[in-house]
């Protein structure tokens, strides 16, 4: 009997690729389709304020799972009963994060009522739900990519965006636009992928005798908490932050703003969203010795393909944004080209980002992580210029940054290789 070789284990990454990469292709061309509709029903403000929001929302989102979500792709293969004992623990995390959040958005009501208005402070109540579904969805893509179960991942990424999309066209229709439309649409939207996303992981929720406590799980990951929240505290503060420093410009700044980022992270979620997913669980079973090459594999990958697109990008965009999206959204175009340059740089490294955690060098990462969001606020809130030449330099700041990220990646991947590789039991 003849034997057939085994195919190569990059034929299995590329093909796992290419399985995100086709439901994050229709996700991108869904949104950025919805979004020509969408910038004719909503104004500038309109889109300001869903920023404001969705701000909130992604902060509370990044934080609560407390990283006991991330730590569902670590347990050794066959451990399922681990597994499925931190996807309790982290979705119990984040209903009581969901709930605190809803608890300081009333606290917040009187400030957030006389810097914006009462429309978004009353709003501002359902942000709890929305970090509930957020993070509820990310616990259930962990526990996906634990089982490389890619498809059902591509599918989702797919329901999300024309759930999000397709409220926001008809409630925007329906309501002529406006604050009440565009974040009751999003939240909506929210709730069918978890929806979605919960039933394809159902078999998370499949509790045995045998599985260990919550308690037990919380101690052995401890340290993912310990050292992860802080870096993701950081990190959601940075993201968060930053729309809030540019709608004190104005409101209508920040609209211009997010369409433009939004437009622009079509690319980058069609590049590094696919990377990162799929190489994670691989980085997590790299040995020592290897885990170089796969940085150099994965940084190099990820440039070719970013730098080409943003720059073509960054060329075009102050014609093809009022072409596109109508003549109001002119100041988006030179946002988009300002931008392009940080998120050609975050493409490579957003999938190079799990190197430090796979090697459990998280307090290497918290460090850059904090300089990384004292940069840009700092610099938003001393700069001395107008928003757009506020912008430009923020993208270039964001840029020479990130470099220096890709060459502590590769240098903590070296390290890894030549000795520093004891991936601490339970950490």
């Amino acid at each position: 009997m003849t034997n057939v070789p085994a195919p190569p284990a990059h034929t299995g990454v590329l093909r796992q690729v290419l399985t995100l990469l086709s439901g994050t292709i229709l996700a991108q061309v869904i949104a950025f389709v919805a979004q020509i509709g969408i910038a004719r029903l909503y104004t500038d403000t309109d889109l300001g304020y869903l920023g404001i929001f969705t701000s909130a929302a992604t902060l509370g989102a990044a934080i609560a799972g407390a990283r006991f979500d991330l730590s569902i792709v670590l347990p050794a293969p066959g451990d399922e009963a681990s597994a499925r004992s931190l996807v309790r623990l982290s979705s119990r995390c984040v209903l009581a994060t969901s709930a605190l959040a809803t608890l300081t958005a009333a606290c917040a009501w009187p400030w957030v009522s006389s810097r914006y208005g009462s429309a978004l402070a009353g709003w501002m109540l359902a942000v709890g739900v929305s970090v509930l579904f957020l993070a509820q969805g990310q616990v259930c893509s962990y526990w996906l990519t634990r089982h490389r179960r890619f498809q059902s991942i591509a599918s989702s990424s797919v329901v999300r965006s024309l759930g999000i999309a397709a409220l926001q066209l008809v409630c925007g229709f329906v309501a002529g636009g406006g604050l009440g439309a565009a974040i009751g649409a999003t939240i909506a939207g929210q709730g069918i992928a978890v929806a979605y996303l919960s039933w394809r992981a159902r078999d998370a929720r499949a509790a045995e005798a045998s599985d260990p406590s919550l308690r037990t799980v919380a101690s052995r990951y401890r340290k993912m908490a310990l050292v992860g929240v802080p870096n993701v505290v950081v990190d959601a503060l940075r993201t968060s932050a930053i729309p809030m420093l540019i709608a004190s410009y104005s409101v209508a700044a920040l609209g211009q703003f997010n369409m433009a980022w939004m437009a622009l992270q079509a690319p980058v979620a069609l590049i590094a969203g696919a990377l990162s997913q799929v190489y994670l669980p691989r980085l997590s079973d790299t040995p020592p010795g290897e885990m170089t090459r796969v940085v150099v594999r994965v940084g190099g990958t990820a440039l070719g393909l970013s730098i080409p697109v943003f720059a073509l990008l960054a060329w075009i965009s102050p014609w093809l944004f009022p072409f596109v999206f109508g003549a109001r959204w002119e100041a988006a175009g030179y946002f988009a080209r300002s931008l392009a340059p940080w998120l050609a740089l975050t493409v490579a490294t957003s999938p190079l980002s799990n190197v430090f955690v796979v090697t459990y060098h998280q307090r290497r990462m918290l460090a850059f992580a904090c300089v990384y969001c004292a940069a840009p606020l700092a610099w938003l809130a001393v700069s001395p210029y107008g928003i757009e030449m506020t912008v430009a330099i923020l993208g270039a700041l964001m840029a020479v940054l990130l470099v220096g990220m890709l060459v502590m990646a590769w240098v903590t991947a070296r390290q890894y290789d030549r000795g520093d590789g004891t991936r601490p039991q339970g950490t």
